[in-house]
């Protein structure tokens, strides 16, 4: 069986202390410096993580109020090529509407016109027909200035056109 000695165990205890001094003494001792240097590495690295997402937050917000006025600055131009688009098109389309009332007017003087001469000129054959008619009629040549003076008092009379 096993046998317990007081002074053995007593020696065991003795030696663990002493060792776990010596070990205290030379190596927790630095190890534990090790571990408070690589705990503030790994706090300064937090810190400058931090930092950095406060930076790009702060980018990132600027970013987007660039943006943002990027947007209405686009939308104010829009809108103003718009405005201008539809003026030039209203000047447009009175010019237009101007010229082509212009063509109308002119038109219509040139269909009065027309129309004038084209009646003087119905009148005048008609004039010589009802004189060449009526000279058949009588048998004789009358004088045709005065016959045609007399056939233009009649259609003026009869026709209103003069």
């Amino acid at each position: 069986m096993l046998e317990f000695d007081v002074w053995t165990i007593a020696f065991s205890i003795i030696n663990i202390l002493v060792l776990f001094l010596f070990m205290k003494k030379f190596l927790f001792g630095r190890i534990n410096a090790i571990m408070e240097q690589r705990a503030k590495l790994v706090q300064d690295d937090l810190d400058k993580a931090k930092s950095e997402a406060e930076k790009a937050q702060k980018i990132r917000t600027e970013y987007e109020a660039t943006v943002a006025n990027a947007k209405d600055e686009a939308q104010e131009i829009i809108s103003s090529a718009r405005r201008s688009a539809e003026k030039q098109g209203e000047r447009i389309t009175q010019k237009a509407q101007q010229e082509a009332e212009s063509i109308i007017r002119t038109a219509q003087k040139e269909i009065a016109l027309e129309r004038k001469q084209s009646i003087e000129s119905a009148q005048s054959e008609i004039a010589d027909l009802a004189i060449a008619a009526a000279s058949k009629i009588v048998g004789a040549n009358l004088q045709s200035d005065t016959n045609k003076e007399l056939v233009d008092a009649f259609l003026a009379e009869e026709g209103g056109c003069k």
